[in-house]
């Protein structure tokens, strides 16, 4: 094995660390809403601030500690990546949380803007998806190779 082969081996063991600790801390803030009503914020307030903490646990935090450690960082390909996987996971938690809201308000008109949102977040969640699943076997490809090589 190579070193940027070990070094990828070490980004996926830091990496399920991080997981495991951001979906603890998710799970330390189940009660962040119940607070939030104990201190009468409004519900758009509290939904305001429940989007921005999910999205910044779930979304910004791990792309920026995957821009710092992944071996790969100065990549083209693995920055664009980084990129389209930002825009999406963000579009499609978004879109999740307008589906949601849409929903409940129960009007015809509003079942058909939830659709709209469903459907563009399922769009944008595959497309994130497959973009970071085609990143991962270029480079088991190449890590294959340069195993090969050496």
């Amino acid at each position: 094995m190579n070193a940027r082969t070990l070094a990828l081996d070490q980004y996926n063991r830091d990496r399920r660390r991080l997981n495991t600790r951001l979906g603890l801390l998710i799970v330390v803030l189940i009660p962040l809403p119940a607070i939030l009503l104990r201190a009468r914020f409004e519900p758009l307030q509290m939904l305001a601030l429940v989007v921005v903490v999910a999205l910044s646990v779930g979304v910004i935090y791990p792309v920026w500690w995957r821009s710092k450690h992944h071996p790969y960082r100065e990549d083209g390909r693995e920055q664009h990546s980084r990129r389209i996987a930002v825009v999406c996971r963000t579009v499609a938690f978004v879109s999740l949380v307008g589906f949601m809201v849409s929903w409940v308000v129960g009007s015809h008109v509003s079942s058909w803007i939830a659709l709209a949102f469903l459907v563009a977040g399922a769009t944008a969640f595959i497309v994130g998806f497959q973009v970071d699943e085609r990143w991962k076997r270029i480079l088991r490809r190449r890590a294959a190779q340069t195993g090969a090589e050496s």
